[in-house]
Formats: C-alpha cells, sequence, structure tokens
C-alpha cells in the first residue's frame, strides 16, 4: 500500500487505505498525514468520509479544535460524524455543546437500537457530572432495556450502584451481565466490577472462587490474572500465588498491559511474603521500564529497607 500511494500520489483512496492500515499499526503520526493527503486530494464524493478520518485522528492527537472544525463541515452527517464531534466536544470541555450532539445523534443519526443505547451511556456519563445520580440512573435504565443492550450500560449501571450502596440494582444488574461474562471483550471490564462487588459485600473467598472460575476458562486472558492479582494482594494472602499471577500478566500481554505497573505488584507480593531479593529485583525492573514512574521508586526504596509499611 505505501508504495502504491507513493507511485499514485494524486490518488485519495491510495492514501486513505494507507492511513487505515497505519492506524491498525498504531502510527498516529503517519496515519494522520495519509489521512490528511486523502481530505486534500478527495472528490465531491468522498469528501464526507475523508473528513471522518480525518477529524478521528486529530481527536487522537488531541488536536481538538481542528477536530471539532473537521467534524462541523461534515455536509451529510452520519452517525460516525455525530458522534465524533460529541467526544471531540467532550475533550475541549465544551460540555454544554457535547450533550447537545449527543442528543442530536440518538434522535437523528441511527435508528439502531445498539447505537441508541451506547450514546444513552454516553448521556449519562455527562449527567453524572453536572446533574446527579438520579438523572444519570433514568439514563442508563433506558440504554439497558434497548436490545440488545450495550455492556458499557450495564458496566456503569453496576459502578453506579455501588459508589450509592444500592445493593438490590447490583445484584440484578449482574445477573444481567452474566450474559457478557465469557465474552473477550468484557472480560477485563466484567473480572474487576464482580471484584469490586464481592469486596463491597466483604465476601473475599467468594470473590476468589469466582475471579478464579474465570482465569480456569480464560487462562490467555491478561486483564483477568491482574484481577486476581489485586484481589490476592488486597486479602494479603496467597501472596506467593499474587507474585506468580503477576508474572504470568506479563508472559502474556506485554502490549496493552502497564509492565511497570504489574512489576511493581511483584514487588510488593515478595516482600509481604519476606523475598527481599526478589521484591528489589522487580522493582529495578519496574523503574527501568518507566523511570517517571512514582510508584516503582517508592516499592523500590520499601523493597531495598524490607519495609512492607512504605507502601501503605
Amino acid at each position: 500500500m505505501f508504495f502504491f500511494s507513493e507511485n499514485n500520489p494524486q490518488d485519495s483512496c491510495a492514501w486513505n487505505m494507507l492511513g487505515i492500515l497505519k492506524e491498525r499499526m498504531q502510527l498516529k503520526q503517519g496515519t494522520l498525514d495519509a489521512f490528511k493527503k486523502a481530505y486534500q486530494l478527495s472528490s465531491q464524493q468522498t469528501r464526507d468520509k475523508a473528513r471522518v478520518n480525518y477529524g478521528r485522528m486529530l481527536y487522537k492527537v488531541e488536536d481538538y479544535a481542528r477536530a471539532i472544525s473537521m467534524f462541523r463541515e461534515v455536509e451529510e452527517a452520519n452517525f460516525k460524524s455525530g458522534v465524533g464531534l460529541a467526544l471531540a466536544y467532550f475533550k475541549d470541555k465544551q460540555y454544554e455543546e457535547s450533550y447537545n450532539a449527543y442528543e442530536q445523534a440518538l434522535h437523528w443519526l441511527t435508528e439502531e437500537q445498539r447505537n441508541q443505547s451506547e450514546l444513552l451511556v454516553a448521556l449519562a456519563s455527562m449527567a453524572y457530572m453536572f446533574q446527579d445520580a438520579n438523572a444519570a440512573k433514568t439514563l442508563l435504565f433506558q440504554s439497558i432495556n434497548l436490545k440488545p443492550p450495550s455492556p458499557w450500560g450495564l458496566y456503569a449501571t453496576l459502578s453506579l450502584a455501588l459508589l450509592h450502596d444500592d445493593k438490590k440494582l447490583a445484584k440484578l444488574v449482574l445477573s444481567e451481565l452474566d450474559f457478557f461474562k465469557d465474552r473477550q471483550e468484557c472480560l477485563p471490564h466484567y473480572s474487576r466490577l464482580l471484584l469490586y462487588f464481592y469486596i463491597k459485600e466483604e465476601q473475599y473467598e467468594r470473590a476468589v472462587k469466582e475471579i478464579s472460575k474465570i482465569v480456569h476458562r480464560h487462562p490467555y486472558n491478561a486483564s483477568v490474572w491482574l484481577t486476581l492479582t489485586l484481589l490476592l494482594l488486597r486479602m494479603k494472602v496467597r501472596l506467593e500465588a499474587a507474585a506468580k499471577c503477576a508474572q504470568t500478566v506479563i508472559a502474556l500481554e506485554r502490549k496493552n498491559v502497564d509492565v511497570p505497573k504489574v512489576l511493581t505488584l511483584v514487588s510488593m507480593s515478595h516482600l509481604m511474603i519476606g523475598k527481599r531479593k526478589q521484591a528489589i529485583i522487580a522493582a529495578q525492573k519496574a523503574v527501568h521500564c518507566n523511570p517517571s514512574i512514582s510508584d516503582s521508586w517508592t516499592v523500590l526504596k520499601a523493597a531495598q529497607r524490607g519495609e512492607c509499611n512504605l507502601l501503605c
């Protein structure tokens, strides 16, 4: 694709496809340049699509003002352009404009209930920020009553119930979330919320049992291993197992996890069971991965002194 676009520099479609390829490769600047070129060379028929792609990348590189301008130039608005505009407004802290854009997208730009469900979650998050929990809850109930409901609506409703000690609602939503418990994209959120639910109920052993079940069903998912690590550390039991769980996280996934954070968990686990040398080694690795993270230095200092109380 790169050579084709270089040999056909006036082909807008080629630059657009190159941009999509680079976006998949997570090359932000290269993607931005390719989409900009595609937009500049686009015809009247393809200009709106080029604007949406270019606007999306402007948002990702945090150039929110230009992203807003690009989305507002779209002549025939669609769901993607409407949501992109709303999100860019939100990140630019233009909250009233963002809320209005989300409402317009909800009422005018989509008839699919899945999309409407997710838009209601976005509106609920803003209602929670600027109104109150009841306003957010009303919007979330509307979201989860659509078919199919957005998993994010269920996550948000369960989180709201946990924050406000609504045990009845929490149990109800958790039973609804059971439908998503084995979906790979839902595992990180489901396992973490399940953990918080049982901690709130002070059912620690039940939490270990349920999270362990998920680990056994999905042994190659790093996120559920990380959840189990955090649980064991919080309980301050089976700390050697916690260290092994954290090491498994790194072995399974280095690309999409915070490696220094996980290494600090390994170090803490070793330190709490008296393995000072292993704690120092893990903390040093965390510092070497990213020297700018203060938590890694704190754990290294505690490991060198052999003092667990520095971590409290």
